[in-house]
């Protein structure tokens, strides 16, 4: 396992191992490490290290190369040859490059050369530690996506999405390019979760990187990376994001939006599987698949000369269309089902049900931020406990309702109903929003929720199970009560005005 996959909590300080044979060095290491909000541990030979990484997960090593007995090498290659992903930095003395090159070789991560800056120091540990982070973020990716298993992730059973899921387990297992398109909202990351997940380099790293999100002038340095020196800035040399996806997926959303200087050097990557770091001489090869997403239509842009024509035939190899959510309203019971128990279980709260009112405000509604848009109205919901929340435009305004229609029963499906039907669905429809809001108050304690109601207990259980509030069959606090249930007295039907 790896050693920042075994640590115990993402939220406790990154732990560092400092290792050499001279005091004054380990203590100039300590202060200024620990000055940083770092946690830290000595060692004062090769060996004493490998003996508390075998007894302590660490975020990173530092190691001096010249020690007594096994080198910094020999340190090195152990710790690689029991994790392979294991982040080691080496100090070495004035002049010696070439022991810094084969340090790199070896698979160090980077190496500190005396005398050192503090400030360098700081930089290489800080860079080294954002690898870290985010190697924590795709171990909790793969283990959210294991859980959801890959494909259950993606909510919906409508036709247009059957075949989304076909095409998902028919790439996934090949390296080939894929171009997700479908409107903002839509669900493309999770596509591109999915194809990563299902793949043979599941375990390797899965990199976003919004393209529209990133200014012109960091958009390469963010891809490719820099070496030191190669802008004003530059302190230290930093990896690109398509070296950090290196036997892993990088996803690059809204490529619609790259330059066509950005899309020549993608292209080349796409050819030939390698790139130069910004101010680098040399050519850098990775072993990386790219898939990348847009909600703009790529043939336009072609045709207006914004999009390279053969860097879309490279990216298009196989294209995975995700239909907009007004073209699947089928699915909307599923997905508001889904969000409302996410967000019920965030906060402690019962799973709700939503009125056939609002159920139809919801399906009448265009949709035009999809999925996204609904999973932000459900949230609503759930925090303010409120259906009257209206969907929301993308200035941020509540949508009116449409205008009614010639008949009222197409507004209000109870009035299409018999009289008895539509009382009997209607005092059901505020039984739940009166227990649930009960129940909620009380905490889910049930002798509170049938002082608070008025109503006898064994009554009041009976109520509840009759409106799928409470599923169990028994309740380890209840009463020998075996008396037959007695009708609900607690609840009125609204008066209609």
């Amino acid at each position: 396992m790896a050693i920042a996959a075994r640590r115990e909590s993402a939220s406790r300080p990154p732990a560092i191992l400092l290792v050499d044979d001279e005091e004054t060095v380990l203590y100039t290491l300590e202060i200024v490490l620990r000055r940083e909000g770092y946690v830290t541990e000595r060692a004062r030979s090769a060996r004493e290290a490998l003996d508390k990484v075998a007894a302590t997960p660490f975020d990173l090593i530092i190691s001096d190369v010249n020690m007594p007995g096994e080198s910094g090498l020999d340190l090195l290659d152990a710790i690689r040859k029991r994790d392979d992903q294991a982040l080691v930095i080496l100090i070495t003395a004035y002049g010696s490059e070439t022991i810094a090159v084969d340090a790199m070789k070896r698979g160090a991560y980077d190496y500190l050369p005396k005398p050192f800056a503090n400030d360098d120091l700081k930089i290489t540990v800080r860079r080294a530690l954002e690898k870290v982070a985010l190697r924590r973020e795709n171990l909790l990716l793969r283990q959210q996506l294991h859980e959801r298993q890959g494909l259950h992730a993606l909510i919906g059973s409508h036709e247009g999405m059957r075949r989304v899921y076909d095409l998902i387990e028919r790439v996934a297992p090949s390296d080939v390019t894929v171009l997700i398109t479908g409107e903002s909202g839509t669900g493309k990351e999770l596509v591109a979760q999915a194809i990563h997940a299902l793949s043979a380099r599941k375990d390797g790293a899965f990199i976003r990187v919004n393209c529209a999100a990133l200014p012109e002038t960091l958009i390469e340095s963010e891809l490719f990376g820099y070496e030191r020196g190669a802008f004003s800035g530059a302190l230290n040399r930093r990896l690109g994001k398509f070296e950090l996806a290196d036997r892993g997926t990088i996803f690059l959303d809204e490529i619609g939006d790259m330059s066509l200087a950005t899309q020549t050097k993608i292209l080349r990557i796409l050819q030939e599987k390698e790139f130069e770091r910004l101010g680098g001489q040399h050519v850098i090869k990775v072993d990386t698949r790219v898939l990348a997403a847009t909600n703009r239509d790529l043939t336009k842009a072609i045709r207006e000369g914004a999009f390279r024509e053969d860097l879309y035939y490279r990216l298009n190899v196989v294209n995975i269309q995700l239909p907009p959510l007004r073209d699947r309203l089928s699915d909307l019971p599923a997905l508001v089902d889904h969000f409302s128990r996410r967000f019920a279980e965030k906060l402690g709260r019962p799973p709700r049900t939503f009125s056939e009112a609002f159920m139809a405000r919801l399906m009448r509604h265009p949709w035009p931020g999809n999925v996204r848009e609904l999973q932000n109205l459900i949230e609503r919901v759930i925090v303010l406990d409120d259906e009257s929340v209206l969907p929301l435009d993308p200035r941020g305004h509540a949508t009116p309702a449409p205008a009614a229609p010639a008949s009222a029963a197409d507004t209000d499906p109870l009035l299409a109903l018999p009289y008895k039907e539509a009382k009997e669905a209607l005092l059901r429809g505020f039984e739940r929003k009166y227990f649930e809001h009960l129940l909620t108050r009380a905490r889910g304690n049930i002798s509170k929720v049938a002082r608070l109601a008025g109503m006898h207990r064994k009554n009041l259980y009976l109520k509840l199970k009759d409106l799928d509030l409470i599923k169990r069959d028994d309740d380890e606090d209840s009463e020998g009560d075996s008396s037959s249930p007695q009708p609900s007295s607690g609840s009125q039907p609204p008066r209609s005005d």
